[in-house]
């Protein structure tokens, strides 16, 4: 039903690619668990384990979209789990990528208009 719901679209749900549904998943999950958790995590002190323990989460959701769609139901189920845990983690990846980006982007429009907006109009 989740995946349904981020999907819908007038296609057959076989010809509809799971791809958005599951990097939506990634991406709500990881804001949620780093707002929530980020007072806990901080206390492990190392890059990688933090990094880590936020990424679990997100990668488990996007596995789960994707293995429960009816994409790629035709391959075996060992090739089809470990096809399904790289892109998950790709997705993850790409996730994080594309929000620092627009961070830095909504930043610079940020610093560089919106910080002194009115100055020019005295």
């Amino acid at each position: 039903m989740f995946l349904e719901r981020l999907n819908h679209s007038d296609q057959p749900p076989e010809a509809q690619s799971p791809l958005v549904a599951s990097a939506m998943a990634a991406l709500v999950s990881f804001v949620l668990v780093y707002w929530l958790d980020r007072p806990v995590v901080s206390l492990l002190r190392l890059w990688w384990a933090e990094l880590l323990a936020f990424a679990v989460i997100p990668i488990l959701l996007a596995f789960v979209v994707l293995y429960r769609s009816s994409w790629h139901q035709d391959m075996r189920r060992a090739v089809r789990a470990v096809l399904v845990a790289a892109m998950s983690c790709t997705i993850f990846g790409v996730v994080v990528i594309i929000a620092a980006m627009a961070m830095v982007v909504i930043s610079f429009v940020y610093f560089g208009y919106i910080d002194r907006f009115g100055s020019g109009h005295y």
